[in-house]
């Protein structure tokens, strides 16, 4: 199958600060102006723990240039205990009733399986800049729709309301060894709010699992033809993620492409996998930001949308 996208290789990577050490995890955008779009994304320190991160960058010469970026965590780590203590890490951005709301996932290690994480919220007043938690508990935590994971949170407006698509885990399977770890599953559900804080949940998966699927991620949807279409990461057992898309009428129920959007590179910084793709719409053209191997390590990439 023809490549959909014209490769332009990474375009930010991690800066070797004490909070930054590596990645650049889950990258997505925040318009400043015709020309101007903050990229947020989740960094790690040395400690492989995440904190919210961001670069501008600006098209010049038909690819992204980084102007400025963030010299300290734009989003930080929760306190010993709290939902977010070993990770905090930016989902999705979103104007509700004048306010900039960006929701995230929230990280904690486990004992009995590796780690949890839950949906938190945080607000900025310095126009994206940096951004104050709303509260240390989750705003979409276990439920009983959501008895075990939430996160990969994106949100949009509409009609008053948010409607929001994050990924619900379904289910841990032990390892068949002693020893081994747990594999989880999770794959995509909705949720929607009128005040951004108290989300109402329900059963349905947006995505139901294909054969042997167990982790389908990082929704990102968009209004497109009168619908929607979505932008997720999905991966088989023993395999590694690859970025595909679905459209949908109503945001409910979608039908997939079986084919990637992108696969993945001979040779490189996404030869190994590609995920967590995220759109870029500018004037002179369109976008796909995303990570490569090992989530992101190396930093976020883009390729042209031919």
């Amino acid at each position: 199958m023809p490549e959909h996208f014209e490769r332009l290789g990474l375009v930010y990577g991690p800066t070797g600060a004490a909070w930054h050490r590596s990645h650049c995890q889950n990258p997505f955008v925040q318009q400043l102006s015709a020309t101007r779009y903050r990229v947020h994304f989740a960094a790690r320190d040395d400690k492989n723990r995440s904190q919210g991160a961001w670069a501008d960058v600006e098209l010049e010469n038909s690819g992204l240039v980084v102007k400025e970026a963030a010299t300290a965590p734009s989003l930080t780590l929760g306190r010993l205990g709290a939902f977010d203590d070993c990770g905090a890490m930016p989902g999705s951005i979103v104007t509700h009733r004048g306010r900039l709301l960006m929701y995230y996932t929230g990280w904690t290690l486990a004992r009995a399986v590796p780690f949890t994480f839950f949906i938190g919220a945080a607000e900025s007043r310095d126009g994206g800049k940096t951004f104050e938690k709303v509260s240390e508990a989750p705003v979409l935590g276990r439920n009983h729709h959501d008895p075990f994971l939430t996160g990969a949170p994106w949100v949009i407006e509409e009609d008053g309301r948010l409607r929001m698509w994050y990924i619900s885990g379904t289910e841990w399977v032990p390892g068949a060894t002693e020893g081994e770890a747990p594999t989880h599953y999770y794959s995509i559900k909705h949720a929607v709010s009128v005040d951004g804080i108290s989300w109402q949940t329900d059963d349905r998966l947006c995505l139901p699992y294909l054969e042997n699927e167990h982790a389908i991620a990082r929704p990102v949807v968009m209004k497109a033809d009168g619908g929607y279409r979505m932008i997720y990461s999905a991966r088989r057992l023993g395999e590694t993620y690859r970025i595909y898309s679905a459209t949908s009428g109503d945001g409910l129920s979608w039908e997939r492409d079986t084919s990637p959007l992108i696969e993945v590179a001979a040779s490189g910084w996404d030869s190994e996998m590609v995920c967590y793709g995220s759109r870029l719409e500018t004037p002179d053209g369109d976008f796909l930001l995303y990570n490569g191997n090992a989530y992101g390590k190396d930093g976020f990439g883009a390729a042209r949308w031919r």
